[in-house]
């Protein structure tokens, strides 16, 4: 073999091995990230606790609902709060993250999990069955700030055309994340997520119907108990929510 052959046969190994390299600095760490955080089972978190482990629970609903029921400590961060995340998180990143919902599965793609695989935290979990199965299991929970249920009127979605007619300036609040208000809503429908509805609800016009609509209807009652005990007296909620409308109707129009 010549010399100026070995010498290209030399530089195109250099350029490989700098391809490979960039490959696996670069890459590896995203493709980490999108890998979704493993479920655990109430009574395995509990084994953890009595072990004295570092276990820090994060409650992803939003902040009315933790502030009403949590795992008691929980740090409250809502999947659609798009603020910084930081403060939320603990300084030892060998602690125990347990993310946690109502009974739906917390999305992997929740942004503070996200934020948490950003931060290099390794020991990421979801807790399977949410608080619904924590309570079931007959494990602590504690109230913040209970909010009173108040009874609220409940419009099913084949009622819905007729009850905007009869209700003149009627106000429809979609309480979804904007990503599932922008996929598909109901026309004429705004956006104001219950993860910020503690915040937001003073934006509301007291002198107007409002219908509060969420993803399945278990989240518009607290909604309407939380608004009614603000005093705004004319609230109802969708029956079903958005599932039970699109079960009805293809289109976007009442």
């Amino acid at each position: 073999m010549n010399v100026d052959l070995s010498k290209r046969m030399g530089n195109m190994m250099i350029y490989a091995l700098t391809a490979l390299l960039s490959f696996v600095v670069f890459i590896s760490p995203a493709e980490a990230e999108q890998k979704p955080p493993p479920i655990i089972e109430p009574r395995a978190v509990l084994r953890m606790m009595d072990n004295r482990e570092n276990i820090v629970f994060i409650n992803v609903l939003s902040f009315l609902e933790c502030m009403d029921s949590r795992i008691p400590a929980s740090r409250c961060i809502a999947c659609e709060e798009t603020g910084e995340k930081t403060a939320v998180l603990p300084q030892d990143r060998n602690a125990k993250l347990v993310f946690y919902g109502g009974n739906a599965p917390v999305e992997a793609g929740c942004e503070i999990i996200r934020e948490a695989q950003r931060q290099g935290f390794a020991n990421l979990y979801l807790l399977k069955g949410g608080l619904t199965a924590w309570k079931r299991a007959g494990y602590e929970v504690e109230s913040i700030n209970r909010i009173p249920r108040v009874p609220g009127p409940a419009l099913k979605p084949g009622n819905l055309k007729a009850w905007l007619n009869s209700a003149p300036g009627a106000l429809m609040i979609d309480l979804r994340s904007p990503a599932a208000y922008q996929s598909n809503h109901i026309t004429g429908a705004v956006n104001m997520p219950l993860a910020t509805l503690h915040r937001t609800y003073q934006d509301l016009p007291w002198d107007r119907p409002l219908l509060v609509i969420d993803a399945d209807g278990s989240r518009s009652f607290l909604a309407v108990s939380y608004l009614r005990r603000k005093g705004f007296e004319n609230v109802h909620r969708l029956e079903g929510g958005m599932v039970s409308w699109q079960a009805r109707n293809k289109g976007g129009a009442p």
